[in-house]
């Protein structure tokens, strides 16, 4: 499923993809440092020029004028940029060289970003990368150096009519085992579908990948050479895909919209969906907070073979080579990363905290739904941070859903995207 905030990105991440396509600076290069120069510890100063995409483009000025408070002397100047426009935005900013200081980047974007040599690494020292989940830690790195700090992460989880549970006397599922026997008891139950799959819209992946990770998959080589798509795991992980359609658990038409599958859920013809933390924002709207409260359960993802990984995004922060306040910048990041102020953004915009500690107090230590992910976020991953990343998923899409419809089965399927993903190259 989608947010409008996650289709919003989506759509500059394609964008990303076409605009970074032969194009770029000169110095595209990887340099020989491993991070960039170090930034002191005393108080920010000067004007500092901030890019953010949609909804924390919006909200981030409130977070922006309490680090002025704390440096006195700097002022954080916010530009809030449309989803739409932010490939575009960002490539001419790096190709003309007159950028903002710092920009917040989709965690899928940032290789496609740093490759044009137009970023700056993350200076050594300025936040440990141990405190973040590994999974959003993982997506700041690109040719052995990190070139982003991250801000905020969001990965998905299983939501499922509990009152159907109930009345059937089953539990959430835990394991790959119990995952077609809970959904199957819920269709006795009323639902005509158990889980709501994608099955080809933009980001089916999303869904899909983590199913080749359950079962053990590594869809890169660990050099980061090539795609390693066409192996015994993904092949199960593809397979069990493919049986929850082929046992009419789900539709073959799954949903292609933001907001097209929760009147389904609330209407109790589909039992379950595979979404994340906006999702229960959604679900009030269709149903109302009395079916919120009362009907629906949610559990982390059922573990397969190997692990119950779950794909993991969010958003991070970077710094241009040509920003003009560069140590302003980055101590207007680091101060970002610090767990006070992650629970602070918490409640400002609801984006979930990139820094684990920050889950310690309140609400993001005691709500219910809010352990789940917190849970599931363990286990996340990333997708490969290659240049090429956006191009292999839109045929990832495509043959996933040929798979889904039955026009090619799981092996065929994964040897067509090993094909022309080894053909796209990984653009090293």
């Amino acid at each position: 499923m989608f947010t409008s905030r996650g289709a919003n990105a989506l759509a500059g991440g394609l964008a990303v993809a076409l605009l970074l396509t032969g194009c770029g600076r000169s110095d595209t290069g990887p340099a020989a440092a491993a991070a960039g120069a170090p930034v002191d510890t005393k108080a920010a100063g000067g004007t500092i020029t901030v890019w953010a995409m949609g909804t924390e483009g919006e909200l981030l000025p409130k977070l922006a004028d309490q680090f002025s408070k704390e440096n006195p002397d700097a002022k954080v100047e916010v530009t809030a940029v449309p989803w739409q426009d932010y490939a575009k935005k960002v490539q001419t900013a790096i190709a003309s060289g007159d950028t903002p200081d710092a920009t917040m980047v989709g965690a899928v974007d940032l290789a496609a970003f740093a490759s044009t040599g137009g970023l700056e690494k993350v200076p050594s020292d300025l936040v440990d990368p141990g405190v973040f989940y590994p999974g959003a830690a993982d997506s700041t790195k690109f040719e052995g150096a990190e070139y982003g700090v991250p801000w905020y992460v969001e990965t998905r989880s299983l939501f499922y009519r509990k009152d159907l549970a109930e009345a059937a006397g089953v539990a959430a599922p835990k394991t790959w085992d119990e995952y077609g026997p809970f959904l199957t008891a819920l269709q006795k139950h009323g639902a005509k579908w158990g889980l709501a799959l994608p099955t080809g819209a933009p980001s089916t992946w999303q869904t899909v990948v983590p199913f080749l990770w359950q079962a053990g998959a590594e869809i890169m080589s660990s050099d980061g050479k090539k795609f390693t798509f066409d192996t015994p795991e993904a092949r199960k992980g593809l397979e069990f895909y493919r049986q929850f359609i082929s046992s009419k658990t789900s539709n073959p038409n799954g949903p292609v919209s933001l907001g097209e599958i929760e009147p389904q859920f609330v209407a109790g013809s589909t039992a379950a969906l595979i979404s994340g933390p906006w999702e229960e924002g959604l679900l009030k709207s269709a149903g109302g907070q009395s079916f919120l409260d009362g009907k629906v359960g949610i559990a982390p993802l059922p573990a397969g073979p190997k692990s119950n990984a779950s794909y993991i995004g969010g958003g991070q922060w970077s710094v241009f080579k040509d920003a003009k306040n560069r140590d302003g910048a980055w101590k207007f990041i680091r101060w970002m990363a610090t767990p006070e102020v992650q629970k602070t953004w918490y409640t400002v915009s609801g984006d979930l905290p990139a820094v684990q500690s920050a889950w310690n107090e309140g609400k993001l230590a005691t709500d219910p739904t809010l352990a789940v992910f917190r849970t599931q976020l363990k286990t996340a991953q990333s997708g490969p941070n290659t240049t090429t990343w956006r191009q292999v998923t839109a045929v990832l899409d495509a043959e996933f859903e040929k798979v889904a419809k039955g026009v090619s089965s799981p092996e065929a399927a994964l040897q067509e995207i090993q094909k022309r993903a080894a053909a796209i190259g990984t653009g090293q």
